[in-house]
Order: structure tokens, then sequence, then C-alpha cells
């Protein structure tokens, strides 16, 4: 194989790299913020119930 065509070779394989790289990244961030998504509301659901148990207790 001669110069040129190792070159030409790299040369696409490069962008074809990187598409995969960009298409793992994107799939992370996805995953990440359908999780952050699902969870979101819960530390404050919990925070209220805490809440208003203490206060029913108090009052009582």
């Amino acid at each position: 194989m001669n110069l040129v065509g190792a070159l030409r070779r790299s040369f696409f394989a490069f962008p074809n790299n990187f598409q995969k790289l960009w298409e793992k990244t994107k799939k992370k961030i996805k995953e990440k913020r359908e999780f952050l998504r699902k969870t979101s509301f819960r530390p404050n659901r919990f925070f209220h119930i805490v809440v208003i148990q203490k206060l029913i207790t108090v009052n009582t």
C-alpha cells in the first residue's frame, strides 16, 4: 500500500470514529436526562410527606 492510500483510509476512518464517539456521548446524555426527569420530584414529595406528618403529630 502506498502513502496516499494509507492517508485516504485514515482520513475517512477519522470522521466515522468521531461520529461513533458523538453518538455514545449523546446516548449517555439522554440516559442522564431521563433519569433526572423521572427522579426530580421524589425528594420534594418525601420532604412534604415528612413535614405534613410532623405537623399532624404536633397538633394532636
